[in-house]
Order: structure tokens, then C-alpha cells, then sequence
């Protein structure tokens, strides 16, 4: 459609008329006047009449589209791809904006971060538009938040608000914010236009989730918002009358070095124990070399360098020697960049001066397993494990949260009461190694839920059965790992053997004996797990306690259960985290503070009957520490780092976006200026003044020659007629 932003100048196009009238006037004036010697005329005319009144309309005809284009020109032509109405009474529209809220945005080019231009642009958009049009802002985050849910018109709250945004911390729900501001704009819109904005970086994580069909629960953190197209994307959301707007900020080929996460090996270190960290790095762009710098408690430890280029990973392994007993505070960091959330990674290390272990069962059939622990398995070291004794009946009095594993000899059956103990500090991160014994009938063993398989029956060996060669099953599992030497263990007299009917689910079977018998079952429990034997600790039913695989067993499954109970080194930056799972010491009365200084705010909500405390908004990446009454002032607790999946900066071509969404009315723009030039033109419409100048430029240069040509052509009466010198005529023309 084209409109006119001064359609009085079109008015001059009556000027057409003259010309015309001029014309016919000069026609019709012709008179016939009788002349003695008119032959030469009259031949004359025969032959040039037709060729000029053809040259003549030509000519009328330029000067006439001369006059018109002038016309035209200052009119100011606008040329629309889409009937909005008329540009003095055009209708209002409404508008939602989607904000991508990932730390990929903080993105920085030339002192400025992504994300300030695209609030600014945001800004623009809201500031651009007339008094009669709504809008709706949603926020990408890791929940999709509304800035402005409902329809308004509050442009200067609304840019406030957008100008007060902090930096983000999380992830992009890209789809699931453009989901809920289609829904708030399909409900709400009014309007017979409506346009869709997203203003993203380059980056091709958050436009995944529109090709894989959105990402769940697509509006769970837009508190109300409408959702009627579900939580999956489907491009007829978009409606007829919705145009879609999407800005790429930043730059195309960003530079970025990141630190993904770190491996501690082992998970739970003793004091007398030397650890090694792996460190997993990833880098975007160009190769290039990267420093890699290891502190402890804030003292450089080491320092490696590796090149890194295009999509590349790699792995460094740095040692450190033992540290003392406590938590530790470490930081990996590369130097610094345009992104350089991703640049450090925040992780604590805990030492213990030994591993606890709780062996409940008598002196004598806990004896062997007493002893095995209370020596080291390096003959010149001393035992890293400190070892406790107690009876069946002192159980229900011990914190059993203070070991890192409880060992059951013999010790079935158990009141429902002290089972029910036990289960919660296996699925609280504990482990549990289960001997058999003789005190216990199979029944006795259906009391217990977390058990990895069900016993059928004891079994007698006869004599000619009772050598048995063990095999590992899964050699790599954490119970046994390092123990394997040429893969098979050694051979083991039994006479008696606990036989199982069906494993449990999750259950491996990891040491079995030749006969096909399982000999050690793990299966996971919550946080913890569950070890059982078939044979009990002592030798009432075999040789195993004199078996040069007993010791090395015992100090493996204590390592074992300091991995499998240990606390993770580092969290992922979360909105609520439960302090009872990963913070057992909290109290009501504890206080968490963030990197800042600031305090965490913490909620009790009451869980089957139990108090369970959440801290909220743990999104700053460092290290929290936790105070609690009469420890001795704030002591590391908590290692967070953001998500690093933000920090794989590949990236989207905008040819590939039209593909993506699946909609027609598309306009993919890179930059403020670019999204500016769109709007104008889509809004307004393209103007054709300046064309038509330089149309009528042209034509005028047309005519100009056009018209000195015909003087140049037109024919002499000499000429034409080829009248020589004497005044006869030679001959005629052809």
C-alpha cells in the first residue's frame, strides 16, 4: 500500500492539463492557406508528417511524466508493506517484549555489556511508541518473569524499571518467556496491530529450546500469566496479525575462555592424604594460550597452560601436597575476558583428620573388622580411620551422622525403631556395610526397605564345595576400584553363605563368588548406600577375615563411604536449596551470608512433621559461610557456581532464526540501528521521495537530450526535396 505524507502536493498534478490543453489548442488552430508553388511543401509534408508527430507525443510525453514526478516527489510517497490504516488516523497497536536474562548477555564490546543494550533498546521500543499503544516486558531468567505482565501503557515506569535491571546471573527459558508474553498478547491484545519483540545476544543455546519443543513448564515462573498454547512452542501462537522482531546484540564471533567444573580425587580428603583437582576448560573463538591458576585458601597453588581454540575442551590435573585438617577454600581461575562470569570457579575442599567408622556389634564379631581399619593399608603410614565400638544397645544413642560409615556385624535382628535410624543416615549420605550372622533368621532381613537384595536362605556349603574363587564383577565400582590385580581376587573358604532371591532395584551385584553366588551387592540409598555380604565378619563362616583381600576391602569401602557421604565440593547457582541435606549442622538460629557480606534469607517449612530450612536466592557465584551459636564465628559452607552451559558461546546465524520459530512475519535484526531502520520502515513504511527526485533527475536529462536530438534531425526543405543549385529537383525520396 502507498500513502502520502503531503498528499496536498498531489493537487499539482492538475498542472498535467495544461500541456494537454496547449496542445489541442495548437492542433486545432491549423489553417488551410492556398499558395501559387506548393509542390515542395506538399512533399514535404508527405514525408516528415508522420515521423513528427510521433517525436512531438514522445516529447509531450516525457515533459507530462516530468511534471508528474514532481509532483510526486514532494508529495512524499510512502510505500507499506501492510494496511495499518491511514497515517493521519492510524490504529494503536500492542506490544510484548521478551528480554533474554542470561549471563551471556554480560557479554562486554568496547566497555559496554550486551545486556545494557538490549535494556536500553528495550527502553527505545517502549519510548518509540505513541500515547494509544500497550505493551507487555517478560524477563528470561531460569523463571520467566514478568517486568510488565499485564497490557500497559506506562511507558516511564516501564523504562524505569527496565533501566533498574541487575546483571543476570542464570540461564535463558527463551521459549517459555516468548510462550507466556503470546499469551498475555493473544489475550489482552486488542489492537489490529500487534508486534513481538526478542532481543537476545548471538548465541545458539536459547533458541534450542524452540526446535526441541520448549522446555516444560514453560510459564511455572510467570505467577498468572495466560498461557493457552501449552508449554511447547508452535508457531501458530502467533497470530495473523502479530509481526515477530528478533535482535541479535553483541558480536557475531565472540572470545571466550571458561572454566566448566572441577573433579577432587579423592572426594573426602584426609589429613594425610594428597589430593589432585581436574579442571575441565572450554574456549570459543580463536586459539589461543590459557593460563590456568590453582588457589588455596586464597595462596596460588599452581599454575599450567594450555592452548585452547574453535570448540575446543581439554583437562588439566594439578596435585597439591596434604592440607591440614578443616575446609578449604579453592578457586580455579583463567584470565580475564569479555565474559568473565565463567572465569573463576569456586569450590571447597574438606579434610578430615580421619575418617570416622562405627562398628555396632559385639567385641567379637567385630573383631577382625576392628582390627583391619585400626591398620593402614600402607604398612609405614598410620591408619587415616578412627574406629568405634558399640554394642546393639548403645545405637540409638550415637550421632550417626558424625561417621562416614556404620559397619552391621552380626547384629540382626533390629528393632523397627534403630532400622528406621539407620535407613535415614544411608539416604542422608551415609553407608552401610551389612555382615550376616548367625543371630539372625532370613525373616529378619524383610524388615529393612533399603536393602539390596532379599535373602532366601543360608546355605551349608558341603566340603568339597566350600573353596571358592571371588570374582569382580564390576571392577571399576568405587568399593573395590584399585583393588583389582590381574582380575580375579583371591580364593576364600566358605563354609556357610547368606543366598539371595532377587536383586532390588539399582542393586549390582560387584564381587561373586565361582558358583555364580553373589558375594558383595551395593545398592544406592538417597545420598548413601548400601553395602551387603554373604558372609559374616568374623570366621564363623569363612576364611574372608584372613584373606589378604579383607584389609585392602574394609579401607576401600571406608574411602568408599567418604565419597559416597561427602559433601559436593560445589553447587549450581539455585533459587531455594534445602540447608538440612547439604548443611546437616544449620539451626534456626544459624545465619548464612553471601560472597558480599550480605545474609542469605532462610525459611522453615515443616516437612512430614519435620523442620526443614531453605536459603533463597543463592544465584551470586563464591563462597557462603555459615554461622552458627557458639562456633566460633562464620566458617566456609557453600561453594556456588552459575550453570556453565551459558558459557558455550556458539552461535546463531540469522538466516536460521526464520527456521527456528516457523513464522512468516519475520524480521531478524543485528543491532539497535538496524531494529530502528525496521521499525520505521514497517511502521511508517519505506519512503519513495528521494527515489523519485532522483527518477525525476533523470527524466529531465532524457528530455533535455531527447529534445536537442530533434533539433539536430529536422530536416531542410534542401534536403528533404534534393533541389540542386539550378532549383531542379533530382530525384525523390524513397
Amino acid at each position: 500500500m502507498i500513502s502520502f505524507l503531503n498528499p496536498l502536493f498531489l493537487a499539482a498534478l492538475g498542472a498535467l492539463t495544461l500541456p494537454l490543453i496547449l496542445h489541442l489548442i495548437q492542433s486545432s488552430r491549423t489553417e488551410r492557406l492556398p499558395f501559387s508553388t506548393v509542390r515542395f511543401l506538399k512533399l514535404a509534408q508527405k514525408r516528415s508528417s508522420r515521423r513528427i508527430r510521433m517525436e512531438n507525443l514522445l516529447l509531450l510525453i516525457l515533459r507530462l511524466l516530468l511534471l508528474a514526478l514532481l509532483a510526486l516527489a514532494f508529495a512524499m510517497p510512502i510505500l507499506r508493506t501492510r494496511n495499518f490504516g491511514s497515517l493521519l488516523s492510524r490504529t494503536s497497536r500492542d506490544v510484548a517484549i521478551v528480554l533474554d536474562g542470561s549471563y551471556s548477555m554480560n557479554y562486554r564490546l568496547n566497555q559496554q555489556s550486551v545486556w545494557n543494550q538490549a535494556t536500553e533498546l528495550a527502553a527505545a521500543i517502549v519510548e518509540g511508541l505513541g500515547d494509544n499503544d500497550r505493551f507487555c516486558i517478560y524477563l528470561a531468567g531460569d523463571q520467566v518473569t514478568p517486568i510488565c505482565e499485564q497490557m500497559t501503557g506506562k511507558k516511564d515506569e516501564a523504562t524505569a524499571r527496565l533501566r533498574a535491571l541487575p546483571m543476570p546471573v542464570g540461564s535463558s527459558r527463551l521459549c517459555p518467556a516468548t510462550l507466556a508474553a503470546l499469551g498475555t498478547l493473544n489475550q489482552e491484545g486488542r489492537r489490529g496491530e500487534r508486534e513481538l519483540h526478542i532481543l537476545s545476544d548471538h548465541q545458539m543455546l536459547p533458541w534450542v529450546s524452540f526446535s526441541a519443543g520448549g522446555e516444560g513448564d514453560a510459564t511455572a515462573g510467570a505467577a498468572g500469566s495466560p498461557d493457552p498454547v501449552g508449554d511447547k512452542w508452535d508457531p501458530s501462537a502467533v497470530q495473523d496479525n502479530t509481526t515477530c522482531f528478533v535482535t541479535l546484540l553483541g558480536t557475531p564471533n565472540p572470545e571466550n575462555a571458561a572454566v566448566l567444573n572441577v573433579e577432587l580425587e579423592p572426594r573426602l580428603i584426609t589429613a594425610q592424604t594428597p589430593c589432585q583437582v581436574t579442571v575441565n576448560l572450554k574456549r570459543t573463538g580463536t586459539p589461543l594460550e590459557t593460563a590456568v591458576h590453582l588457589l588455596v585458601d586464597g595462596k596460588e597453588t599452581a599454575r599450567r597452560s594450555v592452548m585452547l581454540g574453535g570448540e575446543d575442551e581439554a583437562r588439566l590435573r594439578f596435585a597439591f601436597p596434604p592440607l591440614e585438617g578443616g575446609v578449604h577454600t579453592a578457586q580455579v581461575t583463567t584470565p580475564d575476558d569479555s565474559l568473565t562470569e565463567d572465569n573463576a570457579f569456586h569450590f571447597l575442599i574438606h579434610v578430615r583428620e580421619r575418617l570416622p567408622a562405627l562398628c555396632v556389634g559385639s567385641k567379637e564379631n567385630a573383631l577382625f573388622l576392628r582390627t583391619a581399619l585400626s591398620v593402614s593399608a600402607d604398612a609405614e603410614a598410620v591408619s587415616s580411620v578412627e574406629v568405634k565400638n558399640i554394642s546393639v544397645a548403645e545405637l540409638g544413642g550415637e550421632n550417626l551422622s558424625a561417621y562416614s560409615c556404620v559397619f552391621l556385624c552380626n547384629v540382626l535382628p533390629l528393632p523397627g525403631q534403630q532400622i528406621s535410624l539407620l535407613e535415614r543416615y544411608a539416604a542422608a549420605g551415609g553407608l552401610i556395610v551389612l555382615f550376616p550372622g548367625d543371630g539372625a533368621a532370613v525373616s529378619d532381613y524383610a524388615q529393612w526397605n533399603s536393602l539390596p537384595a532379599t535373602p532366601a536362605a543360608i546355605t551349608e556349603w558341603p566340603l568339597e564345595k566350600r573353596k571358592q574363587l571371588l570374582t569382580w564383577v564390576l571392577p571399576q565400582h568405587p568399593s573395590i576400584r584399585g583393588l583389582v590385580e590381574g582380575g580375579i581376587a583371591p580364593r576364600v573358604v566358605i563354609k556357610r553363605q547368606l543366598q539371595c532371591e532377587t536383586l532390588k532395584e539399582k542393586a549390582q551385584v560387584v564381587v561373586a563368588t565361582s558358583a555364580g553366588v553373589p558375594f558383595l551387592i551395593n545398592r544406592p540409598a538417597g545420598r548413601g548406600a548400601v553395602v551387603m555380604l554373604t558372609v559374616s565378619a568374623d570366621r564363623s563362616w569363612s576364611d574372608f577375615p584372613l584373606s589378604a583381600f579383607y584389609l585392602p576391602l574394609a579401607h576401600q569401602l571406608i574411602q568408599y563411604a567418604a565419597g559416597v557421604g561427602a559433601r559436593p565440593p560445589y553447587l549450581w547457582a539455585t533459587d531455594s536449596l534445602s540447608l538440612n541435606e547439604f548443611l546437616p549442622e544449620a539451626t534456626r538460629h544459624s545465619t548464612l551470608s553471601a560472597p558480599n557480606g550480605q545474609p542469605v534469607p532462610l525459611r522453615s517449612v515443616m516437612v512430614e512433621g519435620e523442620a526443614v530450612a531453605y536459603a533463597e536466592g543463592l544465584m551470586a557465584p563464591g563462597i557462603y559461610k555459615l554461622s552458627t551459636p557458639g562456633g566460633g564465628g562464620a566458617q566456609p559452607a557453600l561453594a556456588i557456581n552459575m550453570l556453565r552451559e551459558e558459557s558455550d558461546l556458539a552461535t546463531v546465524k540469522p538466516a536460521d532464526i526464520s527456521s527456528i520459530l516457523g513464522v512468516s512475519a519475520l524480521h531478524v535484526a543485528t543491532g539497535k540501528e538496524d531494529l530502528m531502520k525496521q521499525l520505521e520502515d514497517f511502521r511508517i513504511g519505506r519512503s519513495l521521495g528521494e527515489a523519485l527526485l532522483w527518477l525525476t533527475l533523470l527524466v529531465a536529462v532524457v528530455e533535455v537530450l531527447y529534445a536537442n536530438s530533434l533539433l539536430r534531425k529536422t530536416a531542410k526543405l534542401t534536403d528533404t526535396m534534393k533541389i540542386a543549385p539550378s532549383g531542379r529537383v533530382k530525384e525523390k525520396e524513397a
